[in-house]
Formats: structure tokens, sequence, C-alpha cells
């Protein structure tokens, strides 16, 4: 928190001060990951005067104006950059390539207003004001996932929409490229425009794909299983692929352990992938639910998926603004066509298909002119605001605390979820023992052994952090209840 709060008194030097910026992070950090809302949050802040050392909690209002103001003043995009930070020195630590997962989430959003809707597949595909996010992870080898890039779109936005924004870097597109072995997407991005535009990047994707494969149309495979069934790799012929240089379509059995089942499965992929990897193509793409799923659940089970902020604004539908973007480019083309023409031709040799063109371009702009005022303007959320500083502060501590909990050597305590380990310990009361240069915490202990066995784990790992309070090193302790005494 002091880096970012460093950073944004840098870019902000009239704004209020570092120490005050990390003040407001400091006491947002633990009500950002408390499930409830901004009310709930203040009432279980019991803890917060030993951070700020005022003689009360923040009020909930207090804490909500300031993280909209820090979100305007630009602090969400240095946060951003800490957790970028994050995953690309704990990559870099790792020395191996790794793996990306993308995929979208949708926030459901109730109002009373005309606003844009989406179906909510969990809530019986009711349409919703709602808004989508799009989040990409990396699943570092031997150790953690980390949530590398966050998105806010608009309703029924596709995959492809999140992956624009998080190649809309050109160095984070480089580092792809040096450090992502393999990125795979879920279905929202296997449509031949979609990976032909991530072809077209280098992104080594793998995505499923939608056409049925019977195994038996395939009389000479590339290779065959242990039961005799083919695996096939071929080009991909629907995005013009080769051999040679790809993308390529890998077919394998749809059920690997059932030697009768003769239904298969095509994967669409930039990678040539080895034999071994042929062989357990549907367990390295299944990795997606571990990788980012169970994530996202993670995320969701402490507050990820709440709506922190009110405001809406009217804005037109996410396939008017598609709509309009296809115009623009038909018009460019248009017009480059005519600067060609004209500098071909000085003579004016081509004059009449120059008129031609430049009619095309004026009927081009009538039509970009004709949707836009009949497009009709909705409600729909607003990118920015405390619920997207919120977001970013919420993915930075999960991050922060996977990396913590794999440096134990329990393994029960590597895997843990958020939702545990507030369970048995960052959740539970304890007594603050305030000392100079030392603020010890006496921890409620659970009652199960084997509960308190993960707990006294926890402890651990976060001694070893040497984590500090004000200029105090925080120990934590568990209490000794008179009843856990011996007799």
């Amino acid at each position: 928190m002091h880096t970012i709060a460093q950073a944004q008194q840098r870019a902000a030097p009239d704004g209020p001060s570092a120490a005050r910026i990390e003040t407001w992070l400091g006491a947002l950090a633990p009500r950002v990951m408390f499930p409830g809302g901004w009310t709930a949050a203040a009432r279980q802040a019991g803890a917060e005067p030993l951070w700020t050392g005022r003689g009360q909690p923040y009020d909930e209002s207090t804490l909500r104006q300031a993280a909209g103001h820090l979100d305007a003043a630009g602090c969400t995009d240095h946060v951003a950059a800490a957790v970028w930070h994050q995953v690309t020195a704990a990559v870099a630590a790792a020395d191996e390539p790794v793996i990306a997962y993308t995929d979208m989430f949708d926030q459901p959003y109730y109002t009373k207003k005309r606003a844009h809707a989406a179906p909510i597949g969990r809530l019986g595909n009711r349409l919703l004001a709602a808004t989508y996010f799009g989040l990409t992870t990396i699943a570092l080898p031997e150790g953690p996932t980390l949530c590398a890039h966050l998105s806010w779109h608009k309703p029924a936005a596709p995959l492809r929409d999140g992956l624009e924004e998080l190649f809309a870097e050109d160095a984070r597109v480089d580092w792809w490229h040096d450090r992502v072995r393999l990125h795979i997407v879920d279905r929202g991005a296997n449509g031949d425009p979609a990976l032909r535009w991530l072809w077209g990047w280098e992104i080594p994707y793998l995505t499923i794909g939608h056409k049925r494969a019977d195994l038996w149309r395939f009389q000479a495979p590339t290779q065959t299983t242990a039961d005799g069934r083919p695996l096939v790799v071929q080009p991909d012929r629907r995005l013009a692929g080769t051999m040679a240089d790809g993308p390529w379509e890998y077919i394998v059995p749809a059920a690997p352990d059932d030697p009768t089942s003769a239904r298969g499965i095509r994967f669409r992929g930039a990678v040539l992938l080895s034999a071994d990897e042929w062989c357990g193509l549907n367990v390295l793409y299944k990795s997606r639910w571990p990788s980012i799923e169970n994530v996202l659940k993670a995320l969701q089970s402490r507050g990820f998926g709440r709506n922190r902020t009110r405001a809406l604004e009217l804005t037109t539908r996410r396939g008017t603004d598609g709509a309009l973007e296809r115009l623009r480019e038909r018009e460019e083309a248009l017009r480059l066509e005519v600067r060609d023409l004209d500098a071909r031709s000085p003579a004016g040799e081509h004059f009449e298909k120059i008129v031609t063109t430049a009619r095309k371009v004026a009927d081009v702009r009538k039509a970009q002119t004709k949707t836009a005022k009949a497009a009709p303007h909705k409600y729909a959320r607003p990118v920015g605001g405390a619920e997207w500083l919120a977001k970013w502060l919420h993915v930075l501590l999960f991050n922060a605390l996977a990396l913590a909990l794999y440096t134990s050597a329990d393994e029960a305590v590597r895997v843990m979820t958020p939702a545990l380990v507030f369970d048995l310990l960052l959740g539970r009361s304890a007594w603050a023992c305030v000392e100079s240069g030392r603020l010890t915490l006496w921890v409620d202990p659970v009652a199960s052994a084997a509960d308190r066995r993960q707990q006294e784990a926890l402890i651990e790992v976060f001694n070893k952090l040497a984590l500090r309070c004000r200029d105090a090193t925080i120990v934590l302790r568990l209490h000794e209840r008179p009843m856990d005494r011996a007799p």
C-alpha cells in the first residue's frame, strides 16, 4: 500500500498526502474482502483503529467517497500496476513458461430504470441489467494461480472484448510472447473471427471447437491411443492453417477412459503440442476449472461480486457500438482506396472510380449517422468508481494471500481458499497487545483439533511475512483459553 500511495501522490501532488492515501487504502483493503456491503463491513471493522490510529473505525460513507475520489484521481491504475508486478515477479522467479486463462463473468444489477439487459445463466436466463467483466489468470508451474488482469464491459460482451482489453498494451503483448506457452480460452472465443484475431497477434491460444468429431471417420490418424483409437493433428483449414506453421486442429477421444466410446472432441490451437500433450488434451483443457473457474468462485465468496456503487448512465448497447465501429473501419478502408487511386493516377485516369468510391464513403457516413440516431439509449453501469477500485484491491490481496500461503509446508494450507483463511484466522476475534515496536494479536483458537493445526500453520505463514502496522511488527499468537489448559 505504501508504494501505491507514493505513486498516487506523485501523479496527483495537489491531492491528499501519501500518508492519508495509505491510510485509506489500508482501511479499504479488509472491507472489500468482506462478503457484505459497506455498512455491514463497517460493523466488523473493530480492528481498524490499530491501523488508522483513530478512536473508531471510519464511517462507511467516508470510505465509500474516498474510494470514489481515489479512482477518479487514477489510483486504480496504480493498483492494477501493482497486480501486474506481482504476476511478473512470480513468473520470473519460477523461470518457466506459464499457462494463462481468460474468461468472462457477469454481475447482475437490479434496477427499475430502463437499462440494457443480458441473460444471466445462473438466474434462469432472466433478462437483467448487468455488468460483464473479463478475468485473466496465470497458473504458475508448481505454484498458485494469480489474477493478472481485469476488465469492465457492457452487458452481453463476448470474450473477445476481454482479450482486446488484455492485449491493449504492447508491453503486455511482448511479455505474453516471452512467458506464456499456452493461453486457454473458453467457448466464448472459439469462433473463426476471434481465433483469426488471436492468430494475428501470435497468441498461443487453445480452445474447444464447435464441430462434432466421430473417431471412425479418421482412417489415417497421426497417432493412436493404447486402446487403438485415433489421435489426429491436422491444419485448421477454417483459418487457412498449414501443418508446418499452424494453426492446428486436434481430435482426441471425448472419453479417454472408455475404450468403447467413438465420440471425439475437436480442439483448436496455435501451438503444436507434443505427443504426450495430445493424449492428455482433455485434462489440459479442463485445467481451466481449478485455474480460473474456482479462482472466480473463491473471489466471489469474499464479496468480489458485490455491487458497491449504484451509478448508472445513459448509453448505447454493445451491438450498436460494434456496428458503428465496423462502419468506421469501412469508411477508413474506402478513404485509403481513394487515396491509393489518386496516387496511382495523377492525370485522372481513374476519375470515375474515384467518384464512385467517394460516393460509397458518403453512404457509409450517412449509415453511421442513421445508426447513431436510431440507437436506443438506456442505462448501464459506467466503468470506474468505488467498485472498480474495490475489485482491483480485492485482486491485489487475493494474489498476496495466494503467494503467502504457498510458502507453507502444509499442503492443505497451500491450497486453502480465502473463505477458509478468514474462518480460521483473519475473521477470528483477537486481543491486541500494543508494545513499543511490537503489536501482538492473541487470536481466538478454534475448537476442532484438525482446524487448530491448520490455524497454527496459518499463523506461522503470517508471522514469516513480518507484517507491520504503524512502525510496529505484527506478531500472531493463539490465545490459550482456560478450557484448553491441561488439568
